[in-house]
């Protein structure tokens, strides 16, 4: 007998487990919420039958969640609100949505803003665990929350290039001035092929010439000569002033020269008359050198003077 009673009373034990709608409901009375969290950034709370009160434990948990967004800065909070099978389909939409509101109102209790939530519910039609139509299932009766990820920190701006050190100021360094005088003294020696007495003589002394580029391919020139004139009949003193214009090139340390003089010869033994001829010569630096064919008007042509000079001086 007491062997019998034992398995009767085990045998009644295992059925009233293994029936729908006693076990299950029985458990639910012992714990009103359960609740568990199957990854970082998504917790689910889970419900007693038929029930969308929140327990102690569930304040808890969704306090956790709570810190968790505002200690990652989290964009949002994410809500969906189930149930299981047992009851009708419409029945089951409104608990679920109350279900959801219970723990949107927990989460904006515990400091979340109301418009970083958003929520859903959908009642029966998307369950944890797949059973059919009435079947009690605790995993379903459910409210995921879910943390948004919080957006990536902006990128740290890129560290401003050093300027540029400026550049040294540029002194533009004058021009040198060209010069384009110079007035030079040296000797002068003249050769008379014929002279008024059909004769040749000489003549010799010092000049002082001047002569300036007015462009760099022309020139004037101005000459005094004073001389003795010697070798002839009448020797003596005498003169030659001349003007010239010249042609060439170069530059104030080497230019050479062609050109024409006009100017006056006078003095003794000197049939005094205007004169004019060739000049040919050359400069380099203060240094000069000429050498012209003065031909008097009162003269042939085969009956001139060559007249030479050298010179040294300063440029301006």
């Amino acid at each position: 007998m007491h062997r019998a009673s034992t398995l009767r009373v085990l045998a009644l034990s295992l059925a009233s487990i293994c029936t729908p709608g006693i076990g299950f409901a029985q458990s639910d009375n012992l714990f009103d919420t359960q609740i568990a969290q199957s990854q970082p950034g998504l917790y689910t709370v889970l419900f007693a039958l038929d029930s969308a009160t929140l327990d102690g434990e569930a304040q808890a948990t969704i306090a956790t969640a709570a810190q968790e967004f505002q200690r990652t800065g989290s964009a949002r909070i994410s809500l969906r609100g189930h149930t299981d099978t047992s009851g009708n389909a419409a029945y089951n939409q409104a608990l679920s949505e109350r279900r959801e509101q219970a723990v949107t109102d927990e989460l904006i209790r515990q400091g979340v803003p109301a418009d970083a939530i958003s929520g859903v519910a959908v009642g029966e039609a998307d369950p944890a665990v797949p059973t059919g139509d009435g079947v009690p299932e605790e995993q379903n009766r459910r409210v995921e929350i879910a943390l948004e990820a919080p957006p990536p920190p902006p990128p740290a701006p890129a560290p401003e290039p050093a300027p540029a050190p400026e550049p040294a100021p540029q002194v533009a360094e004058p021009e040198p001035a060209i010069k384009r005088g110079l007035l030079s003294v040296g000797p002068f020696y003249g050769y008379s092929i014929e002279d008024e007495d059909g004769d040749d003589s000489h003549l010799a002394g010092l000049n002082i010439s001047f002569d300036y580029a007015v462009l760099p391919w022309m020139g004037v020139g101005l000459e005094q000569a004073g001389f003795y004139h010697f070798s002839s009949p009448d020797d003596g003193l005498g003169g030659r002033s001349a003007a010239s214009l010249n042609f060439g090139g170069g530059d104030e340390n080497f230019a050479g020269w062609l050109g024409g003089n006009i100017g006056y010869l006078y003095g003794d033994g000197i049939n005094d008359d205007a004169f004019a001829g060739p000049e040919l010569g050359f400069s380099a630096g203060a240094f000069s050198a000429k050498v012209a064919y003065d031909i008097p008007f009162n003269r042939g042509l085969d009956e001139g003077i060559i007249a030479t000079t050298i010179g040294y001086g300063f440029r301006f």
